[in-house]
């Protein structure tokens, strides 16, 4: 049976030599040494650790080919542009400026931040979120009472509205008829990857801004780049991407991040310690379990908010709208 390979990155050749991943080596730990202050949702109590005991998640990118030979190629292509990823940020670093327009590093974190963008929890819950209803109901009906109950007890943690225990429903029977069966771990693994090309542009065309601190309060965690924009009363329902963050941040190390806002160009700043505090808590509010920091500034750790839960993918129902031509332009009307 012919073997299955694992999808090539833009701009990387399958089969390359790459040299894997040192564990002390987590995003935005340049500098920290190998001991790292750790805070994690619960227990909420900070503490020292090894970074090498929270870098990386053995297998996450673990598949199965074909022939069900259990394959690491991608782990390996990961690894490698992590590796180069993480060296452009020490020259970031060494040098007090972003990469510049058209340059070899410019291009590698491009391609860096935008599988960053796909590499978290909430992806993977996405893509497996069938799956694991169809697993929970153990052979009863998928209706919207059982998906209510799938939401209460597993996936949310508190009951979900009508609105929205309807809306997961519509998507779980919408995610099968699309694929014709619950997706499949390799699925889980694949399926995110493929949006990385489409991703890179967004990274690449903005004006990328170094932001400096005098002291190592910047943290890092096990979602580093955030998207932010100023909060809205639709936050409450609807989420944003790439092309509406105000904001797209990514801790370099304990005394800088890189901040990619609207414009082209680079420049650098130094900022104040409440822009720093600011940007480590909206570090936090998106993180899955664990926030990083400098293992000496045990007080900006305790002095973020942490929910015992963090973000997960949730689900509403809207009128859908059908955009069409016009004579003066566009029309756009409900359906129904």
């Amino acid at each position: 049976m012919r073997r299955k390979e694992a999808p090539p990155l833009p701009g990387r050749a399958v089969g390359s030599e790459t040299s894997p991943l040192r564990a002390t080596e987590l995003p935005g730990t340049i500098g920290r040494g190998e001991q790292v202050r750790v805070r994690r949702r619960c227990p909420p109590k900070t503490h020292l650790a090894n970074v090498k005991n929270i870098a990386a998640e053995t297998g996450f990118y673990a598949i199965t080919d074909e022939d069900g030979t259990p394959s690491t190629a991608i782990e390996k292509e990961l690894s490698g542009l992590e590796g180069q990823g993480l060296a452009a940020l020490r020259r970031i670093d060494e040098t007090g400026m972003p990469p510049a327009v058209g340059t070899e590093d410019r291009e590698l974190l491009s391609l860096y931040l935008a599988v960053q963008k796909t590499r978290t929890p909430r992806n993977r819950t996405m893509a497996l979120f069938p799956r694991n209803v169809t697993a929970y109901a153990d052979g009863r009906e998928v209706d919207q009472a059982l998906v209510a109950e799938y939401l209460t007890r597993r996936h949310l943690g508190s009951p979900p509205s009508a609105a929205e225990a309807e809306a997961a429903w519509t998507y779980y029977h919408a995610a099968c008829l699309e694929t014709g069966d619950d997706p499949t771990h390799n699925d889980a693994v694949m399926v995110p990857l493929r949006s990385v090309e489409v991703c890179i542009p967004h990274f690449r065309a903005r004006h990328w801004r170094l932001e400096t601190s005098r002291k190592p309060n910047f943290q890092t965690s096990d979602a580093p780049l955030v998207l932010w924009k100023p909060h809205t009363a639709s936050d409450a329902y609807r989420g944003f991407g790439l092309e509406d963050a105000q904001e797209i941040r990514f801790p370099v190390s304990p005394t800088a991040q890189l901040v990619l806002t609207a414009g082209s160009g680079t420049s650098s700043e130094e900022v104040k310690l409440s822009r720093v505090a600011s940007c480590n808590q909206d570090l936090a509010d998106s993180c899955g379990q664990v926030v990083v920091g400098h293992p000496d500034r045990h007080t900006a750790l305790d002095r973020i908010e942490l929910t015992k839960r963090g973000p997960t993918l949730r689900f509403h129902m809207s009128v859908a709208w059908r955009v069409g031509p016009t004579s003066t332009g566009r029309r756009i009307r409900p359906l129904g």
